[in-house]
């Protein structure tokens, strides 16, 4: 697969490949924040609560109020 670019006239492979490296490191840092919250999620209430971790409760009550 070709990813032809328009940048100030002049196209290179290098650029195509920063865009590339930079959209997969975006996709694993969103991937490992998602395996973060996921974890944090299945702790005991206690837990989150001394930690801080909101809770879904709370967020509804701030809409309301």
């Amino acid at each position: 697969m070709t990813s032809i670019g328009y940048r100030d006239g002049k196209s290179s492979s290098s650029d195509a490949h920063f865009d590339v490296a930079s959209l997969a490191r975006r996709l694993a840092h969103s991937w490992h924040q998602w395996q973060n919250a996921r974890e944090i999620e299945s702790m005991p209430f206690d837990i989150r609560k001394d930690i801080g971790w909101p809770s879904a409760d709370d967020a509804d009550e701030r809409k309301v109020m």
